[in-house]
């Protein structure tokens, strides 16, 4: 009797793959020539791996009826505890891989800005849901690393080993302090704005299309994610731009949506690893991208 964690006893003990599969083709076909044929090997590399499988057995493996090469009483019921034991390691892989792949068991580690984070919130994930509030970039990185599972960024990266699916699209809105009571092109000029800093490409656009130069404006805070921006308008600080999609939630905003034609529509993408696109999570989670475009 060993100690099956005896890794020094075990590798003088067990059989090579190699001896392993010589000896079962040899058992399944019954002579050395036709062994080698079924595995694609010579005789003579068949003969080298049964001859040093049985020179660590203390029993015969062969003997000889006439001049043919059979197994003996005793090599007959190794061979019957080797095919016992490929069966179980066969099956074993199976189950194992099932489990690893069941969508119930993963855990899925997902890597984004905090406002894009929250859309992401009611996805129907069976397993676990990890969340890591980084910069979008950071969040692409990290997906490279392996890291994390999935990265949410609302800029296109362009790399061979990750696949980009379309999160959201949103138009645009302003946000206003309601006591204002009402918001036109006069108090762009007059009013001060809270710009949201990695953004303010849409904030130019909306001026552009408003034929109102950007020297015109005040603005009078420029923060770094989507809260913030709702917070000092919350406070009166200012108007501010913001995607249909973020929700202010504060009854003393008031909104007005912008024409799609004035201002490009923010674009959100979940990005994840080329080697995952077979995963069931990834099925699931397209599945459900394609339920919230409909």
């Amino acid at each position: 009797m060993f100690n099956p964690l005896d890794l020094t006893y075990l590798k003088h003990q067990l059989p090579s793959p190699e001896a392993v599969m010589a000896l079962l083709a040899f058992e399944q076909e019954g002579d050395l020539v036709r062994a080698a044929k079924l595995l694609q090997t010579s005789q003579p590399a068949l003969s080298f791996h049964l001859k040093k499988l049985e020179s660590t057995l203390d029993f015969p493996l062969f003997s000889f009826s006439g001049k043919k090469k059979v197994l003996t009483r005793m090599g007959k019921a190794y061979v019957r505890e080797l095919q016992k034991m490929v069966r179980s390691y066969h099956h074993g892989s199976e189950r194992i891989l099932k489990e690893a792949q069941a969508i119930e068991h993963q855990q899925l580690r997902v890597a984004g800005r905090r406002e894009l984070l929250i859309p992401f919130l009611p996805f129907p994930f069976p397993g676990k849901l990890e969340f890591m509030q980084t910069t979008s970039n950071e969040a692409v990185e990290a997906l490279k690393k392996h890291q994390v599972d999935l990265a949410l960024s609302a800029r296109l990266q362009n790399s061979a080993d990750l696949v980009a699916k379309l999160f959201f699209e949103s138009g645009m809105k302003v946000i206003y302090p309601k006591e204002w009571k009402r918001f036109d092109l006069d108090m762009v000029r007059e009013k001060p704005v809270v710009a949201y800093g990695t953004h303010q490409a849409y904030l130019a656009d909306y001026l552009k299309a408003r034929k109102i130069p950007a020297s015109e404006i005040q603005v009078t805070r420029v923060v770094e994610d989507w809260f913030s921006v709702v917070e000092w308008v919350k406070l009166g600080q200012g108007w501010a731009l913001i995607p249909e999609e973020w929700k202010s939630h504060a009854s003393n905003i008031e909104e007005i949506h912008i024409s799609e034609k004035v201002i490009e529509k923010q674009k959100v993408y979940l990005f994840f690893r080329k080697e995952d696109r077979k995963s069931l999570w990834v099925k699931h989670l397209e599945n459900w991208l394609e339920t919230r475009k409909n």
